[in-house]
């Protein structure tokens, strides 16, 4: 809640009649304190965020270059602003000095009527001051808030909720892996990255000494920028402390699940002897000859998605390791190698464990089957990592019609995420450049209208579903792809072309 330049000239300073000759689009700088001084060296004993006054006395007879050098080394310890007095040492501030101030955007004042300086300090230190202590108090109160919000239980929703009120900004908490977690103040996910995309401020959340995620504040807040930056500071621990409170059980067979998991997930060398011992530890002593199907679960609550997956493994009858790893759940499923598809089956159960638990912002994925092997068990979990940060957020508004994806349905995403930029780009300039230029100008969807038309294998009637427009309105916007392509999109040899351009733009488009 500091002043700014602009805010303490139109009021302490108004008596002065002051002029800015430079810098008006700094005028917004907030000031952290102000103070007068005559002496030419003062730039080393300035820290940042002064508004000097001075009368220039220390420059009275030198020479344009020594001027430029004074306003030179001051601007270079971002300071707020120079003020100076005329009638004493100047009478007009010379242009050469305008010129530098201009030159570093380094707000350049004019006082065109004598006022103590004594005077000017005192109003507008005692403004800094008592804008200062109103800071203080809102973050104490807000503190105080935050921890009756702890001790009722609440949880990450209640606690954005409070800090919002204060801060009138967006909030938005995301995950290690770039998942969103939670938001407050926008209303959609789009929003949401919009106002990552612009931080205004951001914090690190901590959660068991480990760094869990991180809280952003979008444009727009209601307080200046370093009270904004303070109080997301000063709330991160405590969204850490809720999101510790709501965790999984920490017991010796979840500390050696997680260990387990997370020694896999960082590539780590493991002998076969040591991983079976490991997994039995681990509570998954009859992993070994059977089929493991990895899952990776993003939820605001560790404990909804451990419930889903273990929910998931007590209807197939057997085993399954769970542990939170890096703010992300991880499960492997152990299955009969009799089930002739492990991911089908495994979407199934988990769906009917959606139906019967809460699992409100739960995005899943289903990874590959592979074998009970360290090499096997770390590449499959590792696909399932890389398409739980795409499925959370490339698909979650976009083409998913359910929280549940597995790996072999976001391989498009995945290969084109490994292609180059320049073939990517030259992906989608080729192939469906004329869509996305029509799109751009006519503010249309004929790019996600085709993918979606793709991906329900060219079925009309699912694709208007999917959409949520009638089946005329999808066959004029066929039609007009058509002309704007110049060819037929589809044309089975194009489909894998076009899927893989039309993901490399949506890719873009969200990154």
């Amino acid at each position: 809640m500091l002043p700014t330049v602009r805010e303490l000239l139109d009021d302490q300073f108004a008596a002065a009649d002051p002029q800015v000759l430079a810098g008006h689009g700094a005028l917004d700088r907030t000031v952290r304190w102000v103070h007068s001084s005559e002496i030419y060296e003062i730039s080393p004993l300035l820290s940042g965020g002064e508004l000097l006054l001075t009368t220039g006395l220390g420059l009275a007879g030198v020479d344009a270059g020594t001027r430029r050098h004074y306003l030179r080394e001051i601007a270079g310890r971002a300071v707020a602003g120079v003020v100076v007095e005329l009638g004493r040492t100047f009478d007009a501030i010379p242009p050469d000095m305008v010129a530098e101030a201009s030159r570093h955007s380094l707000p350049l004042v004019a006082l065109r009527t004598v006022v103590p300086f004594i005077d000017l300090c005192r109003a507008a230190n005692t403004e800094i001051v008592s804008r200062e202590v109103r800071s203080l108090r809102l973050l104490n109160e807000l503190a105080q808030d935050l921890v009756g919000e702890l001790a009722a239980g609440s949880g990450l929703a209640q606690l954005l909720a409070r800090i919002g009120a204060v801060t009138r900004c967006a909030l938005i908490v995301t995950s290690g892996n770039g998942a969103l977690i939670a938001a407050h103040g926008v209303d959609d996910d789009r929003s949401a990255w919009a106002a990552v995309e612009s931080a205004a401020a951001s914090a690190q959340i901590h959660a068991r000494d480990n760094v869990w995620g991180t809280l952003t504040a979008g444009q727009g807040a209601a307080v200046d920028s370093a009270t904004l930056a303070a109080i997301v500071d000063q709330s991160a621990p405590s969204l850490g402390l809720a999101l510790a409170n709501s965790g999984t059980p920490t017991g010796r067979p979840q500390v050696a699940a997680a260990t387990l998991l997370a020694d896999l997930l960082d590539a780590k060398l493991i002998r076969q002897a040591d991983l079976k011992r490991r997994a039995g530890a681990a509570g998954g002593p009859g992993l070994a000859g059977r089929t493991l199907v990895p899952v990776a679960a993003d939820a605001p609550d560790a404990r909804i998605a451990a419930r889903l997956i273990d929910t998931a493994a007590k209807e197939l009858g057997t085993q399954a390791l769970v542990a939170e790893v890096h703010a992300t759940t991880f499960g492997i499923l152990a299955m009969d190698k009799a089930i002739a598809d492990p991911v089908g089956e495994s979407v199934r159960v988990l769906r009917n464990a959606f139906a019967g638990n809460s699992t409100e912002g739960v995005t899943l994925v289903v990874g590959d089957p592979g074998e009970f092997t360290a090499a096997a068990l770390t590449g499959s979990l590792e696909a399932a990592r890389s398409a739980l940060r795409l499925a959370t957020r490339h698909r979650r508004d976009w083409l998913a019609s359910s929280p549940i994806s597995t790996c072999r349905e976001l391989a498009t995403e995945l290969v084109v995420e490994s292609l180059p930029a320049t073939e990517r780009t030259r992906l989608i300039t080729t192939t469906i450049a004329p869509l996305i230029d029509w799109d751009t100008t006519h503010h249309s969807d004929l790019a996600r209208t085709l993918e979606v038309y793709l991906r329900n294998g060219g079925s009309p009637t699912r694709s208007a579903a999917a959409l949520h427009i009638g089946r005329q309105s999808l066959y004029q916007r066929l039609d007009r792809i058509r002309d704007l392509l110049g060819y037929d999109p589809s044309t089975p040899a194009l489909a894998g072309t076009l899927l893989l351009a039309l993901c490399a733009h949506r890719l873009a488009t969200y990154t």
